[in-house]
């Protein structure tokens, strides 16, 4: 399953732990600072429970889970990411 993850936080550091924290999943790509795109056969919950382990009270997550349909301008790196997970899935299924 692809899902988007966005955290807003005050602290700069928390972005990268978190980062490094996604970097982990099966598939992931950074979109920019605070927004990720990752494919795992975790749910929404599974992920927002390792994510908080690292956040503190003053941070905000949000977690999508992406269906096929999207579309993307000027993005072509996540253009292509999303493109190589929907043939991932595909595979699997």
């Amino acid at each position: 399953m692809n899902y988007l993850i966005i955290l807003n936080s005050i602290y700069p550091d928390h972005f990268d732990e978190v980062h490094k924290t996604i970097e982990d999943y099966d598939h992931a790509i950074r979109v920019n600072q605070n927004t990720w795109l990752i494919n795992t056969k975790y749910d929404a919950a599974i992920i927002r429970q390792h994510l908080t382990n690292i956040m503190s009270m003053h941070d905000s997550l949000l977690i999508f889970q992406l269906n096929e349909t999207f579309s993307i301008a000027n993005q072509l790196d996540v253009s292509d990411w999303l493109e190589d997970m929907q043939q991932h899935q595909l595979i699997l299924a």
